[in-house]
């Protein structure tokens, strides 16, 4: 049976000076040991999905480096946007230059086997101590491309949701969100995140909540090493 797995935040850098190792030891050497983790793990039928910040490049042409070893990971790839893929400008120009393994999740939605997947970047939630009114902008856009992306379910046959987001979608205490009300809304039996590193990570939601199993993988926060979401966690939900 075909898996799907998922990791976030690779923070990759091939082509850009960018070594994660200030920001600690365990940082040293982790992008090959996590596409060493990927290869052992993720069979050439299954979904690895990479829940945004995939490359420190600035400019498309630098990240090619970066998706072309991405590319090179056996199975189908599923990429979302985090809030540092600033060379993620324009789909059309990505697509033009990814390997046909590769798939992007950008205002819209992916089917794989019976698993209908949306998502998309999000953002800091309202009620954040350090948001600003611009934070708050940018929000409610993203929300509405979330909107967006579960609109696209519609007509489209599928047994179960799950959602992929590079932004937490609820607080460290699992409190009521927009993002989760939406969740909620559509069905979701899992949805994983990324964006938190070093300290932050205890402010991740990870179990369930109102019948979702929320799930934390950053790659720091998972061991750099990509965790089997379904069939594994719709066994929580």
């Amino acid at each position: 049976m075909p898996r799907i797995f998922a990791i976030g935040d690779p923070h990759l850098s091939r082509a850009v000076a960018k070594p994660m190792d200030i920001f600690g030891d365990h940082w040293i050497d982790h992008s090959e040991r996590l596409f060493s983790a990927c290869r052992a793990m993720v069979g050439p039928d299954d979904l690895l999905i990479i829940a945004g910040d995939i490359s420190w490049a600035l400019k498309l042409e630098e990240a090619v480096p970066d998706l072309d070893d991405i590319a090179a990971l056996p199975g189908t790839k599923l990429l979302l946007r985090g809030n540092h893929d600033y060379w993620w400008q324009s789909r059309s120009k990505i697509e033009r230059v990814v390997d046909p393994s590769i798939h992007l999740l950008q205002n819209d939605s992916f089917l794989f086997g019976d698993v209908a997947i949306a998502g998309g970047r999000g953002w800091t939630l309202p009620g954040d101590p350090y948001a600003t009114p611009e934070d708050e902008r940018i929000f409610r856009r993203e929300l509405e491309r979330l909107r967006l992306s579960f609109k696209s379910l519609v007509g489209k046959r599928y047994e179960r949701v799950m959602a992929a987001l590079h932004y937490p979608p609820t607080t460290a205490s699992g409190e009521a969100t927009p993002v989760t009300e939406l969740l909620e809304a559509h069905g979701v039996e899992v949805c994983i995140y990324g964006h938190l590193h070093g300290a932050g990570i205890a402010a991740g939601f990870t179990g369930v909540r109102n019948g979702i199993t929320y799930k934390l993988l950053s790659a720091d926060a998972v061991g750099f090493s990509p965790v089997e979401v379904a069939p594994a966690l719709f066994a929580m939900a």
